[in-house]
C-alpha cells in the first residue's frame, strides 16, 4: 500500500520525532509538539499487519500475540537507526516509529526526562514471575537462553528451574522491555548490554544481554535492595578503616561474580553514614542506589548520564568531589585519570580483574607503554592505599557463600617494592605485617577452614601455595 522506506525518508526530511501508523487512519507525523496527518489514504489493515510482522520477526510476533507491547531497534542502510514500537494485536497492530540520534554525535541517552536508567521500563509478567521464583529458591543468578531451560545459580552451582514461567519464551522480546533505547540499539548491533532494573514488589537486578550461537541470552544477578554493610557481608571491620583516609586509591580485585561491587557499596555506605563529604559514583550499570545520609552522593551510569568511565572521571575532577567510585578501570585512560585523582587529594575506589593483591600492581603497570611504566610505579607507590582481592566460596553448611580475602595495605616496605619492581616480595611483607591489617589469601582460607565455615577441599582448590596453606592450617 505505502512504501515504508518513503515514509521513513519523510520522517527524516521533516525532522519528525514520530511516525504513527494505525489501520483506518492516515499516517500521522509528530513534528515538535504538533501532530499532522499526511494527505494519504487511510492505512489498510492487511498491509499494516504484514508490515508489522515483517519488521518484528517471529519472536516478537509471539510476544505481541501474548498481549505485550514490543519495542525494538530498526536499522536502515541509508537512513540510519529507528526505534519502533508495535502495540495492539497481531491482526490489528499500531506502529510507532521514532528516529534515533546519530551515535557519532551523542554517546549518552538524550532523553532528559529519564532521571534513573530504568524509569518507565517494566518487566513482562513471565520474567517477573520467574524472578520471584528464583528469589524464593535462594538463587543468586538466573540464566535464560533461546532453546535452553532456565538455570539458577544456587550456592555457587547451576541448577535447572522446573516449570519456569518463561519456559518457551524467546529471550529478545523479554529483554527489550527492560532496556533503554540505547540498550536496545546496542543489542541490535550485536553488542552485549550491561544494565540494571527494578521490578516493583520483587527486587532490583543487574542484567547482561548478549548473543551466542543459539540466539539471545540473558544473565541476571539478584541485588539486595538494602545496601549491605561490612557486617552483612561477613567482612572484617578493619576494612572500614580503609575509607577513613582523605585521599589515595583503594582497589577491589577478583574474578567476575566475586562480590566486588557489594564490597565497594558497603564501603561507600560506611562513608555515607560517617562523613559529610561529596561522593560521585561512575557505574556500569548502577547496582545499589544510595540514599543521602551524612554525605551527598551523585550516582552516574555509563551510557545514560555519561559516555564513558574516562569522561566521567574528567567531569568529576571539576565537580568538587571528596570520594570517587569508578565501577571498573578498563583501559589506560581511565587508569591514568584515576591515578591523577588519587594523587590530587581525592579518595578513589575502584575494581580491577586480578587474582591476587600483588599481581594487581603488574596488571596496572602492564597497561601502559614501557616508557611510562616507571612513572606509573612511582604513582602507585605514593597513592595506592590498599588492594583487597576476594573470591566467593560455598559455605560448608550450604547456607550461601562467604568471601575469602587477601588484604594488602601500602606501607614503606611495599611502596619500595613497587618502585623497585620487586612485586614478587610483596607477599612476604603481607605475611609479616598482620598487625597492620594485612593477610594473604592462604591465611584467610585456613582460618575459614578452622572455623568450619568452608570445607578443606574447597580451600585447597583456591590456594596457590599449598605449603603456606598447610602452615597456617596446622598453626594454633
Amino acid at each position: 500500500m505505502f512504501d515504508f522506506d518513503a515514509l521513513l525518508r519523510l520522517v527524516k526530511r521533516r525532522e519528525a520525532t514520530e511516525l504513527r501508523l494505525k489501520s483506518g487512519a492516515s499516517p500521522n507525523l509528530i513534528v515538535g509538539t504538533r501532530a499532522s496527518r499526511l494527505a494519504l489514504p487511510a492505512s489498510d489493515a492487511a498491509w499494516l499487519c504484514t508490515l508489522a510482522q515483517d519488521l518484528m520477526g517471529p519472536d516478537r510476533v509471539t510476544a505481541l500475540s501474548q498481549g505485550h507491547s514490543v519495542d525494538f531497534a530498526y536499522n536502515h542502510d541509508e537512513l540510519g537507526s529507528f526505534e519502533i514500537n508495535v502495540s495492539g494485536s497481531v491482526d490489528d497492530p499500531m506502529i510507532k516509529v521514532r528516529p534515533e540520534v546519530d551515535r557519532t554525535l551523542f554517546t549518552i541517552d538524550p532523553e532528559l526526562s529519564i532521571v534513573s536508567p530504568d524509569q518507565g521500563l517494566r518487566a513482562p509478567d513471565p520474567l517477573r514471575l520467574t524472578l520471584e521464583k528464583a528469589i524464593l529458591m535462594g538463587a543468586s543468578d538466573l540464566h535464560l537462553g533461546d532453546a535452553d531451560p532456565a538455570l539458577m545459580r544456587i550456592r555457587g552451582e547451576l541448577v535447572p528451574m522446573l516449570d519456569a514461567p518463561v519456559a518457551g519464551q524467546p529471550v529478545r522480546p523479554l529483554v527489550e522491555h527492560i532496556l533503554t533505547p540505547i540498550g536496545r540499539r546496542r543489542l541490535t548491533d550485536g553488542l552485549a548490554v550491561d544494565f540494571s532494573f527494578t521490578v516493583d514488589g520483587v527486587g532490583r537486578f543487574r542484567g547482561n544481554a548478549y548473543r551466542s550461537l543459539k540466539g539471545f541470552n540473558l544473565a541476571i544477578r539478584m541485588l539486595p535492595e538494602k545496601i549491605p554493610t561490612l557486617k552483612d557481608l561477613h567482612l572484617p571491620k578493619s576494612l572500614g578503616e580503609l575509607v577513613e583516609v582523605p585521599n589515595g586509591m583503594i582497589l577491589f580485585t577478583g574474578p567476575t561474580g566475586s562480590g566486588k561491587s557489594a564490597s565497594m557499596a558497603a564501603l561507600v555506605d560506611h562513608v555515607n553514614r560517617t562523613r559529610p563529604v561529596h561522593i560521585i559514583t561512575l557505574e556500569d550499570p548502577i547496582e545499589f542506589v544510595h540514599q543521602r545520609q551524612r554525605a551527598v552522593i551523585r550516582q552516574r551510569e555509563v551510557g545514560v548520564h555519561v559516555a564513558s568511565f574516562a569522561e566521567g572521571l574528567r567531569d568529576a575532577l571539576r565537580e568538587d568531589p571528596d570520594v570517587i567510585l569508578v565501577g571498573e578501570m578498563r583501559d589506560l585512560e581511565t587508569i591514568q585519570l584515576a591515578l591523577t585523582a588519587a594523587e590530587t587529594g581525592h579518595l578513589v575506589i575502584s575494581t580491577l580483574h586480578a587474582n591476587r593483591a600483588a599481581s594487581t600492581i603488574e596488571r596496572i603497570v602492564d597497561v601502559f607503554p614501557e616508557h611510562r611504566q616507571g612513572q606509573v610505579r612511582l604513582q602507585l607507590a605514593e597513592s595506592l592505599r590498599a588492594v583487597v582481592a576476594q573470591r566467593l566460596l560455598p559455605r560448608a553448611d550450604g547456607a550461601g557463600r562467604v568471601a575469602a580475602l587477601e588484604v594488602m595495605r601500602n606501607n614503606r616496605a611495599i611502596g619500595n617494592h613497587i618502585r623497585e619492581k620487586r612485586v614478587h616480595q610483596i607477599g612476604s611483607v603481607m605475611q609479616t605485617h598482620r598487625e597492620e591489617g594485612m593477610w594473604v589469601l592462604e591465611r584467610h582460607l585456613a582460618a575459614l577452614v578452622k572455623r568450619e565455615v568452608i570445607a578443606e577441599d574447597v580451600a585447597r582448590l583456591h590456594t596457590e601455595d599449598e605449603v603456606l596453606f598447610e602452615t597456617y592450617l596446622r598453626s594454633a
